[in-house]
């Protein structure tokens, strides 16, 4: 996790940050100067400087295009923690003017900046100098930007935990514990005999060989004032806490790194922990659906048929193709418990890097759902999060046909994203807005980009608060 404090009170500090045209106090006139030659591209940043009443790190917002939604603020926020921690000091004052500085997304960038997954580490590796960063007189947007950013590194903990550390029942265990006095109401079905009453089996088909059972779980935020008739959102995460393929195994090469493969799990987490702070006036429920994907004897094989909850046979024809199976029925449940707007994250197709790369997620929905999907970009690039709209091109849905089922769970070798979200959408009603998320790029990221390094994001949980939010 992150190991600085962030507060919005005056006090002694190390280091003084000054931002290039958003400073709020005096400083040298050496400062300044090095401000000016920074702010005019005469040198690249941070620079630091030494003067006699102090050591100061001169920065300055990025102006790339790309950074959308307070990014070159959280950027320039873990740059002042970076170079904080390089200088050795334990502390810094941020002296910035908040008029047009986005101060609440600057403290996101110095708490994500700041993560590092140091559970599995021992000695000085495990042991991190704890740094005091003071932003004075900005308490409400210090405290904003600090829930926040709290809420997606527990997330992003929650996607670095290796497979024999993250199961359906310590991934249950640990969100209960870090949801504990959010004031949300927790319930989950685990287990297949449980499952099957309740009417998953997909979940079943995915989970039957895991070392711990496939789990429902389910987590619900409620307004003070709830509007009879009013808007309902469902949020809905894969969560396939470890991923081999099942029968239809994967390659070994790099197989470890399917620990991630809940990670729409993990960003809906972090998602519903922001709302609890944030407090929108909609009720939001998060749909967790929890599998380990493992070869055994008790496996789903390709070739199986099994009749999903809302009546349709499917045919598993490969069992990597897993994400699609255990989301189909949570789909039609959060339907059925009278979702007005829903919203799903998943890491679920390889073909959505191909198209997309590791910085953008894909999003799609069907011709009914079009506002909704251009809602769910706009929320995430109002957050910084960038997500591209595929098409759900209906010609394609022949591809998912089968002759022994109605529905077959690949599509062939192209258009993989778009045939896997024509597949998801056979299990929504049309009464629903429905947006289907393929965070498959930038769910975990393998060298540092922006604020993260290397390891699991939660991209998209910023974006579903915001979505909430907005709605």
């Amino acid at each position: 996790m992150h190991a600085c404090s962030v507060t919005a009170s005056s006090g002694k500090c190390d280091v003084t940050a000054v931002i290039v045209g958003h400073c709020a106090h005096e400083v040298p006139a050496v400062v300044e100067a090095e401000a000016a030659r920074l702010a005019t591209g005469k040198v690249s940043g941070p620079l630091t400087v030494v003067t006699e009443s102090g050591s100061y790190v001169v920065l300055k917002p990025s102006e790339d295009a790309w950074l959308v939604g307070g990014e070159a603020w959280r950027l320039l926020g873990s740059q002042i923690i970076a170079q904080t921690r390089a200088l050795g000091h334990a502390s810094v004052l941020v002296a910035i003017d908040g008029n047009k500085a986005d101060v609440t997304a600057l403290v996101e960038g110095v708490v994500l900046g700041d993560y590092q997954f140091t559970l599995c580490r021992s000695g000085k590796a495990a042991k991190r100098t704890r740094v005091t960063v003071r932003v004075p007189g900005q308490k409400k947007t210090v405290a904003t930007g600090l829930a926040t950013a709290e809420s997606q590194n527990i997330a992003r903990e929650f996607g670095d935990l290796p497979g024999n550390m993250l199961n359906p029942s310590t991934f249950i265990q640990r969100a209960r514990k870090v949801l504990t006095g959010c004031g949300l109401r927790i319930s989950v079905v685990q287990g297949i005999p449980a499952l099957r009453t309740a009417g998953f089996p997909g979940l079943i088909a995915v989970g039957q060989a895991g070392s711990a059972p496939p789990a429902l779980l389910e987590i619900s935020y409620k307004p003070k004032k709830v509007k009879k008739g009013g808007k309902k959102l469902a949020l809905v995460g894969k969560g396939i806490t470890f991923d081999t393929g099942g029968i239809s195994l994967k390659p070994g090469a790099n197989m470890g790194e399917m620990k991630v493969d809940m990670g729409g799990a993990a960003a809906v987490l972090g998602a519903i922990r922001m709302i609890a702070n944030e407090k929108p006036s909609v009720p939001v429920t998060a749909y967790i659906a929890l599998a380990e994907n493992m070869p055994s004897s008790k496996a789903q094989r390709p070739g199986d048929i099994y009749k999903a909850r809302n009546g349709k046979w499917i045919h598993v024809d490969n069992t990597d193709a897993e994400g699609r199976l255990v989301l189909s029925d949570v789909l039609t449940y959060a339907c059925e418990q009278g979702a007005t707007h829903m919203v799903d994250a998943a890491t679920l197709t390889g073909a959505c890097l191909v198209a997309l790369g590791t910085s953008i997620a894909g999003v799609m929905g069907r011709a009914g759902d079009q506002e909704w999907v251009e809602q769910v970009r706009s929320s995430g690039q109002s957050r910084g999060e960038e997500f591209w709209q595929l098409p759900l091109y209906g010609e394609y849905t022949k591809l998912l046909d089968y002759p022994h089922a109605d529905l077959n769970n690949i599509g062939g070798r192209f258009g993989g994203t778009i045939t896997a979200g024509l597949f998801l959408s056979e299990f929504v009603t049309d009464k629903v807005q429905w947006a289907h998320c393929d965070i498959a790029g930038p769910a975990m990221r393998f060298d540092g980009w922006r604020y993260y390094g290397k390891g699991s994001t939660a991209f998209a949980a910023r974006s579903f608060a915001a979505l909430a939010k907005q709605l």
